[in-house]
């Protein structure tokens, strides 16, 4: 289905690039732990992920954090990819689907309120879900959140896992998803929602529940959201189409529905990154009128959370693979313009 893979050409995200001088120190401190929180099931999966620069990851989105917060959420990013490779997209589980499903379940299980009886917590006997880990996670989250934040958090995590449900059901058939369908998944399965709550938390965000909830600002997270997701699902579909082709991602399903090659999909997905890229920009201008402190502080967020996503996913080792030289040496060369330079504090 989607065997063939265009490289991407440059995305249009007008936002300034910032990034924490802490960004190699984190790298190699999210390595350290990993190592040795059994974040992974054989060394190469391990290898992958110290390359893949989860704390660089870090540093882009939340360039203004200190060290301690900057470690909580390099970790955090961490511990959700560890989950997405082991049990979800690239799990070598022979059945896929029951994995998935059993992995989501103990997953969400750490995000049930305290106090509930224990028979409600997932039991990780044999520590296949390494939940001690999200459970540490989440205890130091609860310390530094407001009571709303860590709520918000919660929940949003919660909806994050029950999306991963969606995708296996389909695989088990054979069959692929609608676009529609994938569309209205991915909202929820990119993930932003609590990572992007995340941010807030180690940045100080003082936006109030009130403020998020008024209908621009919900529309304006969601732009925001797809996004990430577009710009998500154009890096990594080369490295999906090599190592499971079964896997789905906005490209593969417009080829497969429109019936076009690779590179035309790959085209369509950019134009449809673009645009979303565009109506977030109008949307915010309008929104930023006006706006109290707090909620201009989330925008900000909300800009550097899509710029430092971009571009980590433009350098990260986690999107390569053996196909992806001989895609790149096909396809039209990356300009890159002024405004996108990388720059360091």
């Amino acid at each position: 289905m989607n065997s063939e893979a265009a490289c991407p050409q440059e995305l249009y995200c007008p936002v300034a690039p910032r990034m924490s001088p802490f960004a190699d120190a984190l790298d190699a401190y999210v390595a350290d732990w990993m190592a040795s929180s059994g974040m992974h099931k054989r060394p190469d999966q391990l290898g992958r992920h110290c390359r893949s620069g989860y704390g660089t990851f870090a540093a882009r989105v939340c360039p203004d954090a200190g060290w301690e917060r900057l470690c909580l959420y390099a970790r955090w990013l961490a511990f959700g990819f560890f989950y997405d490779d082991e049990f979800f997209d690239e799990s070598d589980s022979p059945d896929q689907g029951l994995a998935a499903a059993d992995a989501a379940m103990a997953a969400i299980s750490v995000f049930m309120p305290d106090g509930l009886p224990p028979l409600c917590r997932w039991a990780d006997i044999d520590r296949r879900h390494r939940l001690s880990v999200p459970l540490k996670l989440l205890e130091e989250t609860r310390e530094v959140a407001g009571a709303e934040q860590f709520g918000r958090f919660c929940n949003q995590m919660t909806l994050w896992f029950y999306s991963y449900l969606y995708e296996p059901a389909f695989r088990s058939t054979g069959k692929l998803p609608t676009l529609a369908g994938y569309i209205t998944n991915r909202l929820y399965n990119i993930a932003s929602a609590p990572y992007v709550t995340l941010s807030e938390i180690v940045a100080g965000c003082a936006v109030s529940a009130e403020e998020l909830s008024r209908p621009d600002v919900r529309l304006l997270s969601s732009l925001a959201a797809y996004q990430m997701a577009w710009c998500n699902d154009i890096h990594s579909a080369i490295r999906e189409a090599s190592v499971n082709n079964l896997i789905v991602n906005l490209p593969s399903l417009l080829r497969s529905n429109g019936g076009a090659g690779a590179r035309p999909a790959m085209t369509e997905a950019v134009r449809i990154h673009d645009e979303t890229m565009d109506s977030y920009l109008r949307l915010e201008e309008t929104v930023r009128s006006g706006a109290p402190a707090t909620l201009l502080h989330y925008l900000d967020i909300l800009r550097t959370w899509m710029r430092g996503h971009y571009d980590w996913c433009r350098r990260t080792a986690r999107y390569s693979a053996p196909a992806a030289a001989d895609a790149a040496s096909q396809a039209a060369p990356v300009v890159e313009r002024g405004r996108h330079e990388r720059t360091r504090p």
